[in-house]
């Protein structure tokens, strides 16, 4: 187990967020060209103060990600609320006025605070984050102390907005700095506690998309002496968080269960984290992440790490291609972590779907013509002839409509007659499956294309080609693949790559028929 203790810099991750300290030292910039280009520059029209805050810490350029390698660095996000007090002469002309963090890097007034001769030679006071019931003491060399002293660390920190909320910061006197601009520097009044425990994950660079995490300790708990908490997790960091009061006297204790081992660690010298400081626990190797942009043509190996399309060494244990990033809803309802792409196989098989063809006039007056809407299938509105397919209705099934077939019985009978239109697809899913294993938990499985599917994948082809050819696998053929589309009863829909009309594209094939298989899962 390794610990850091350092200074501790406020580290905030979401969707298009802003550096404080990048914008501050941009402010600084634009400011010296102004001087240099403009030396008769004037102040800022009178319509208002504009203002900053930063924290102290960055400033000075103690950021985390400088000091322990974790991609943290000062953020606030937009929309973040402060509180600002103006003080002139020991008398408070601006009581607690709420500060939102806006997309300029700034922080709008919930008033036009106007830099008149009333605000001249006034002090400027900040916080964050905002409360409607902070406390301020004007006459005290340090206005804050009550209020900060207020602010117990709750023992549920596993939200976002609770973790904040204890993370107090606070500025000194301020006074109007050059052009109306008020920086005020924050400095935190707590202390952070970070335990990394054994974690392999991946974090993106795409917009929007989450971590994707191959393995992590399970069933965490975490008691601060004889008392339970909830630490806030830092999916960006994949690590655990707990604000605590400085020179915490009582010991930090966590159990978890790694690879199916149980495992705990106490730590017992938080008393040495002061204030503003922060210490990093890592516990028995700590999260190993891998920052990277996934992209389509990725690919993607048997033991679930991700190896870039244009790696000079491609190691020896692909099992497909990404590509297509994103997944479908009903994808994401049943396995919640497979949001990020879809994995087309490396190689290919041949086979049958079943063992009959399509039914007879005697099989569909037993109650054989419709089997398959009672098992969750559909066929494509009715239509048997591929002319008259309506292209806009596919859609990206494959995952659910193959559950769906893997769920029919076998044998199946119906008004006295056994029909076999599932063992062959059945046989080959199994035998797929056992020689091409997935890392459990962190992918769909194997799954049979949909008709949408198809669709997505020949978008990609060109893509797709020069991937499985970099990589050793089976290029796409010219011939018809199999759909898990049901045509009709003993029919399913085939796909044809290349292929501009809709008769040459979509392919009616009884189940009988021994056709091409390509399979996709997503993570």
């Amino acid at each position: 187990m390794k610990k850091t203790i350092i200074n501790m810099v406020k580290a905030m991750t979401k969707v298009k967020v802003q550096s404080c300290a990048f914008l501050f030292t941009l402010l600084l910039f634009l400011t010296a060209c102004s001087q240099d280009n403009n030396e008769s520059a004037v102040s800022a029209p009178a319509e208002g103060l504009r203002f900053q805050l930063v924290d102290a810490n960055a400033a000075a350029g103690a950021r985390r990600a400088a000091t322990d390698g974790i991609t943290m660095v000062t953020t606030f996000e937009l929309g973040d609320k402060a509180g600002l007090y103006i003080v002139k002469n020991g008398q408070v002309l601006k009581n607690n006025i709420q500060l939102t963090f806006n997309s300029s890097g700034f922080w709008t007034p919930a008033e036009t605070i106007e830099a008149t001769a009333e605000i001249s030679g006034a002090q400027f006071y900040a916080y964050y984050p905002y409360s409607a019931s902070a406390t301020f003491d004007a006459s005290s060399s340090t206005p804050f102390a009550t209020m900060v002293k207020t602010v117990v660390p709750p023992a549920n920190q596993s939200s976002k907005a609770a973790y904040e909320a204890a993370d107090i910061m606070v500025s000194s006197a301020t006074a109007i700095g050059q052009y109306n601009a008020v920086t005020l520097s924050l400095q935190h009044q707590k202390s952070l506690v970070c335990l990394e425990l054994p974690n392999s994950s991946y974090i993106f660079d795409n917009e929007g998309m989450e971590p994707y995490v191959i393995s992590k300790a399970e069933n965490a708990k975490f008691t601060l002496g004889e008392t339970a908490v909830s630490p806030y997790f830092d999916a960006a960091s994949q690590s655990y968080r707990l604000i605590i009061e400085p020179g915490e006297t009582k010991a930090l204790k966590t159990t978890y269960t790694n690879k199916g081992t149980e495992s705990s660690y106490t730590a017992t010298n938080l008393s040495e984290i002061g204030q503003g400081q922060y210490a990093k626990y890592v516990i028995n190797g700590g999260a190993s992440l891998v920052n990277m942009t996934l992209e389509t043509g990725d690919y993607f190996c048997a033991d679930g790490r991700i190896a870039k399309k244009n790696a000079p060494m491609l190691p020896n244990n692909i099992v497909g291609v990404i590509f297509k990033l994103g997944t479908t809803e009903s994808i994401r309802s049943e396995h919640g972590s497979c949001s990020h792409g879809v994995v087309i196989s490396l190689k290919e098989t041949k086979a049958k779907w079943g063992n009959d063809k399509s039914t007879t006039t005697e099989q569909n007056e037993a109650g054989w013509r419709y089997w398959y809407r009672n098992y969750n299938l559909a066929d494509q509105n009715g239509q048997t002839s591929a002319a008259k397919l309506d292209e806009t209705l596919m859609v990206e099934e494959g995952f659910e409509v193959t559950k769906a077939w893997r769920a029919v019985p076998q044998p199946l009978e119906i008004g006295g007659i056994i029909l076999d239109y599932t063992s062959f697809m059945n046989e080959t899913m199994d035998a797929w499956i056992a020689s091409n294993a997935l890392p459990a938990g962190i992918t769909t499985g194997w799954y049979i294309p949909s008709l949408g599917d198809w669709k997505n994948i020949e978008a990609q082809q060109t893509l797709i080609a020069q991937q499985l050819s970099a990589a050793g696998g089976t290029a796409l053929a010219t011939a018809q693949y199999w759909s898990c589309n049901v045509r009709g009863a003993g029919s399913n829909w085939c796909y044809v790559l290349n292929k501009t009309a809709l008769a040459d594209r979509y392919k009616g094939v009884a189940c009988n028929s021994s056709v091409n298989y390509r399979f996709l899962f997503a993570f």
